[in-house]
Parts: structure tokens; C-alpha cells; sequence
């Protein structure tokens, strides 16, 4: 018996240490490949600078939809803000998703909406009924279009502006994002600077505004957040955006436009047919279904990221909510690549089907289930008598060093390339919550990711889950 688990153990050792061995060098991989990417793209900005777009007559027109729901307690000021982003051809969109609050009354009583007659626009993407469409009767809100409808979630909301506009690109976002004032000019220099390859969807870097000053709407001063968990995530969140998704954007195989932030071709977003709506992972499955269409198509495509931060969030604030909010990435992790499993391993996609989508099955699903078996397998071995823990503690201990090293690199990287967070107060918090996060945030992400799974492994019916916020702390200047 004893010859025999030690023989299993064998075996089991060598899976746990090729798979992290194969993780190592993909976040190695990912360090050399977004630096590249990153000095690229500031070359191409020396070339093509916001102020040549600004004075361009030949850029492609953006209806930025924003999905709201229930947020009358800053609603006013997100549209004042998102109003005065700069760019020539723009119109924004605001979709009251069925709000039981008094959004809808404030926005018509601040920007002077009146309903509109909108029965002649054809609505090719179903949704929710739409009750009213208004538009402002003041010249200085021309560009505002505000469309009331029956709840549907964002997915529905979003889809449903996509009905409404009329320009050639969308840009989705949430109506409680801080949006850059040169945003929209920052992405779309991909769409111009791509001649072969079409851009289907480009994204943006996602900061957190915690505890961050922000007045009439825009951001004027960055801080660290003053709690561990909202710190931990801004670590998370450079990590993710400047080295994951450039790094696999090096490769045009971002499968990922944050659902927070993202533009795509509006007759594209037609063709596919929106947003899903039986997905809590829309922006993933809809980045998806996407490539796969141009694969169908056979026609050259590109996702691309933008590294600049353009949009500020407010992320979980409590070890709750943000348990409810990974239990929510996982389940639309697991519906998205069901929906798309014959994509797995399949030459007909190409490297989407043979190395993409495999590497989103193995490590982004793979990995929380992973680590679970991981720590089973210490307890069970260790019970025998099979585990050298000198050993394991030493290969912990370099596991452990490794990841820090990574985040500690990603911080730095973007503190070097965009000048955020620059004080040495601001650097030693960030590298800080970096070396903690292995103990005090990751054994939580991986229990709500683990949740998540369970409840679509027993088919444990989950929503979308109250996200409960603290708001962003805002000024209004007033005028004298």
C-alpha cells in the first residue's frame, strides 16, 4: 500500500510542477511581451498625437452607451462628466435599465429632456421594452440622448443602445465609471492606425478611484486607497491590464475587453448580434463570439488594449462584496466557455481554437480548481508521512517570492511608463499590499471563484448580486 501512494505521489508532484512551471513562463512571457507592446504603442503616439485626432475631419463618430440602473445618487454628475469628454463626432447615450429610484427624474429635470417620437428606428437586436427616448430641449446637451426602458440588465441595456445609435463605433461603459477626458481620442488611434487588420474591439486600462478626489465628475487627484482590499486590487488591476492583456495583445490573442470599458464596430456588434443575455460574462463571450465570426469570415482581425488607464471604477470595498463579485466572474467564466467549448483544441480556429481558448480552459478556468486539489493533496499526503515539508516549505517560499517579483514589476513598469502613483509613500503601499496579497486577498479570490463554480456544478441559481458601493467621495465647484 505504502509503495503505492508513493507512487501516486510521485505522479501528482510532477502535474503540480509542470503546470506551475508552464504558468511561470506564461507570466514571464507576458513581462517581455507588454514591454514591447507598451514601447510600441508610446512610439506610435509620438507619430499620431491626440491633438492630430482632435483637428482630424476623417475620424470615425462614437455613441458612448453608458447602462445605469438605480444610481440617482450621482447620476447627474456622471453624465455632466461624461458630456464633456473631448472629441469631435460624439454622442452619448444614457439607458435607464427600469431604475426604481429617481434617476430618470433627475436627469429630466437637469437636462431638460423631452420624449421624443422614436417609433420609426428599427430595433434589430431584441430587448426589454423601451418606454420612452428623450433629448434635451437645451443646445448645450445636444449630444445627450436618454432612453428609458423595462429592466433587462446591463447586457439587455447595452444592446439596446446599440439598437438606438448611429454611429460607426460604440464605446460601452457603465454610468458610474470615471471616463478620461481624452479617452475616446486615445482609443481610436488603433482604428487608425490598423490598414490590414480590423480592429473588432479595443479596449482601455481600468484604474480604481477608491478614496480618490474627484470634482464635477472628473478625477483630479489619484491616492492609494486607504483600505488593504482596494489597494490589493489596484496591484491586481496593473498586473492584469499592462501585463496580461498587452502581453497577449502582443500576440493578437486577447480574448478580453473589459465590459466596463470597451469599443467595437457597430455594424459588427449587429452582425453577432449584441450582447448575450443569458451570460453574467458578457464582455469575455462577446470578445469571443466576435473573433469567431472574423474567423468564419476569414477575414484579418485584431483585439487590441490600450495601456493608458482610461477609466476609473470604484472596486469592492468589503471582503463580501467581492466575494460576490468573483463568485460572478467565475460563473460567467464557466457559461462563456461551455457556450464556446468547440472551440477547444480545434485547427479550424486556428491559434484562437489550438492556444487561446486552451489556455483559458487550463489557467483562467483551471486554476482556482488547481490550487483547491493542491492543498487536498498537501493534506492527504502529508497525513501519510509523504510530503518532505522542508522541502515544500522552500518551494512555497519560491513560489511565493516569484509572484511578488512579478507584481512588484508590473507596479513599477506602469509607474515608469504613465506617472501614477509616484510618491514614495504611494510606491511603498502599492508593493506593500503586493507582498501581502498572497495571504490577505488571494485565499479570497480563490474562495469566491471556487463558490462561483460550485453553484454552476450544482446548478445553484445566481444572479447578478447586489454590488453594494460606497460611492465616490465628489465636489461640485460652484461659481462664485
Amino acid at each position: 500500500m505504502t509503495g503505492i501512494l508513493q507512487e501516486v505521489y510521485v505522479r501528482i508532484s510532477w502535474v503540480f510542477f509542470i503546470y506551475g512551471g508552464l504558468l511561470l513562463t506564461i507570466y514571464f512571457l507576458g513581462v517581455v511581451l507588454s514591454a514591447r507592446a507598451v514601447k510600441r504603442n508610446k512610439r506610435r503616439a509620438r507619430f499620431l498625437q491626440v491633438k492630430d485626432i482632435v483637428s482630424a475631419t476623417d475620424i470615425p463618430s462614437v455613441t458612448l452607451v453608458a447602462a445605469a440602473f438605480n444610481e440617482g445618487r450621482t447620476i447627474v454628475e456622471n453624465v455632466k462628466s461624461l458630456l464633456s469628454i473631448q472629441y469631435p463626432f460624439y454622442e452619448l447615450m444614457i439607458i435607464n435599465d427600469g431604475s426604481t429610484d429617481n434617476s430618470m427624474r433627475l436627469l429630466i429635470e437637469k437636462y431638460k429632456l423631452e420624449p421624443i417620437d422614436s417609433t420609426f428606428i428599427v430595433q434589430p437586436i431584441p430587448t426589454a421594452m423601451v418606454r420612452a427616448v428623450y433629448k434635451s430641449t437645451d443646445i448645450k446637451y445636444k449630444h445627450l440622448t436618454v432612453i428609458d426602458k423595462n429592466n433587462g440588465g446591463k447586457s439587455d441595456a447595452l444592446n439596446c443602445g446599440i439598437n438606438f445609435a448611429h454611429t460607426e463605433l460604440i464605446l460601452c461603459t457603465d454610468a458610474d465609471c470615471i471616463v478620461e477626458q481624452d479617452a475616446i481620442l486615445k482609443l481610436v488611434r488603433p482604428y487608425l492606425e490598423e490598414g490590414d487588420l480590423e480592429i473588432i474591439a479595443c479596449g482601455g486600462a481600468i484604474g480604481v478611484a477608491n478614496d480618490s478626489e474627484i470634482r464635477d465628475g472628473i478625477l483630479k487627484k489619484l491616492r492609494v486607497p486607504k483600505d488593504l482590499l482596494p489597494t490589493t486590487q489596484v496591484v491586481e488591476y496593473i498586473r492584469a491590464f499592462l501585463i496580461g492583456r498587452m502581453g497577449w495583445g502582443e500576440v493578437n490573442g486577447l480574448m478580453l475587453i473589459s465590459g466596463a470599458f470597451g469599443m467595437y464596430p457597430r455594424t459588427r456588434l449587429l452582425e453577432v448580434g449584441g450582447f448575450n443575455t443569458k451570460t453574467v460574462g458578457e464582455d469575455l463571450e462577446l470578445c469571443i463570439r466576435l473573433r469567431v465570426h472574423m474567423e468564419k469570415l476569414k477575414k484579418k482581425y485584431k483585439v487590441v488594449n490600450v495601456p493608458e488607464t482610461l477609466c476609473w471604477t470604484e472596486v469592492p470595498h468589503s471582503y463580501e462584496v467581492f466575494v460576490k463579485q468573483r463568485d460572478r466572474w467565475a460563473r460567467g467564466l464557466w457559461e462563456t466557455l461551455k457556450l464556446h467549448k468547440y472551440l477547444f483544441m480545434n485547427p479550424r480556429y486556428g491559434k484562437m481554437g489550438m492556444i487561446f481558448f486552451p489556455y483559458w480552459c487550463f489557467f483562467e478556468f483551471g486554476a482556482p480548481i488547481v490550487e483547491f486539489l493542491g492543498i487536498v493533496f498537501l493534506l492527504v499526503f502529508g497525513f501519510y508521512g509523504l510530503i518532505d515539508w522542508p522541502l515544500a516549505i522552500l518551494l512555497f517560499l519560491a513560489v511565493y517570492l516569484l509572484g511578488c517579483i512579478f507584481s512588484s514589476v508590473a507596479v513599477f513598469f506602469y509607474i515608469l511608463n504613465f506617472r501614477y502613483y509616484s510618491s514614495a509613500k504611494e510606491i511603498t503601499e502599492l508593493l506593500l499590499a503586493a507582498y501581502l496579497e498572497p495571504f490577505l486577498f488571494h485565499p479570497v479570490l480563490v474562495y469566491g471563484q471556487l463558490k462561483g463554480l460550485y453553484k454552476k456544478l450544482f446548478r445553484i441559481k445566481s444572479g447578478w448580486g447586489n454590488m453594494t458601493r460606497k460611492g465616490f467621495s465628489t465636489q461640485t465647484t460652484t461659481s462664485p
